[in-house]
């Protein structure tokens, strides 16, 4: 395995490094679009969030960085902690929703594959659909009666007579702000085009590594790959994914391409350290410029979930 890394040439895998990071950059660009127009956040510090949020995805656990980077923008006072907490909620739904998408594309246009491949992607892409169905489902339901359930609330505070019943119905309020940031119809197009977005520089990032390692990938295979790699980590794993990654890497590169395992693992392996440690290394880069968050308080959430 060793052998086969040491093969590929430095600006396959810098290439590979930066699409993946263009991706965290387009990300931060969907966000904004995703906070109220009235908060007008700078992008640079959604861009800054959005890297100080991965870095501790890859190296703390339960996800913790997606509660780290809305917490960013609190401690800097550019949104309320509930509204960008729940932005980043209709963010991971447009996710999957863009996977999903890719996923039908690749089938479509990607050279045939074995009938044990497809049936896993087909089983596992609806599998996803029905997990995506009822999220849009609850979402809609909240967007159409959130002045009821706010109403409700009002009332049941009023006949509460405890000092955290105001604060709780300040948070909820917040927090059904940022799930009902979706304005029109042409917002939500435009959200979806973005989220497409998002995952062709990472699946360039498997394509142009992919090159590196003269596997042979056609794009479609390559987008394949990503989505099956992209579905195997939403699994509860290590920080960063270490083994859930690779091992779905290596799984998806045999049904989809026959790739053998020495060299598909070798492959992994460069492909997630290369992106794990620039991840980690631009968003300590952000956290030491912030200062609004410290690794404590990071370490202290990841405690407390």
């Amino acid at each position: 395995m060793a052998g086969g890394i040491s093969r590929v040439g430095l600006p396959w895998v810098l290439a590979s490094v930066f699409a993946s990071q263009l991706s965290l950059v387009v990300r931060a660009v969907r966000w904004r679009f995703l906070l109220a127009q009235e908060m007008r956040i700078n992008i640079w510090s959604l861009m800054s969030a959005t890297f100080i949020g991965f870095m501790a995805n890859s190296l703390l656990p339960a996800r913790i960085g997606e509660v780290v980077r809305a917490l960013v923008l609190a401690r800097r006072k550019l949104a309320p902690m509930p509204t960008a907490l729940a932005s980043v909620v209709v963010e991971r739904l447009f996710d999957v929703i863009a996977a999903l998408a890719l996923l039908g594309i690749g089938l479509a246009m990607g050279p045939a594959i074995n009938w044990r491949a497809a049936s896993v992607l087909e089983r596992t892409g609806l599998t996803m659909l029905i997990i995506v169905a009822i999220g849009v489902v609850a979402l809609l339901i909240v967007m159409r009666y959130r002045s009821r359930v706010l109403h409700s609330a009002e009332r049941w505070m009023v006949g509460c007579d405890r000092p955290w019943a105001a604060r709780s119905l300040d948070l909820a309020h917040r927090f059904l702000e940022g799930l009902c940031a979706l304005r029109n119809g042409w917002h939500v197009v435009g959200v979806f085009a973005l989220s497409i977005l998002v995952w062709l520089p990472a699946v360039a990032a498997f394509q142009v590594l992919s090159d590196g390692f003269e596997l042979g990938l056609t794009p479609a295979q390559s987008t394949l790959v990503f989505v099956i790699v992209l579905f195997g980590v939403a699994i509860p794993s290590a920080p960063g994914f270490v083994g859930t990654f690779h091992g779905f890497c290596v799984a998806g590169l045999a049904l989809v391409a026959g790739i053998e395992p020495t060299k598909a693992a070798a492959y992994a392996t460069l492909l997630h350290g290369s992106q794990w440690l620039t991840t980690i290394a631009i968003g300590l880069g952000c956290l030491l410029a912030d200062r609004s968050l410290t690794w404590s308080g990071m370490t202290g959430l990841a405690r407390e979930s």
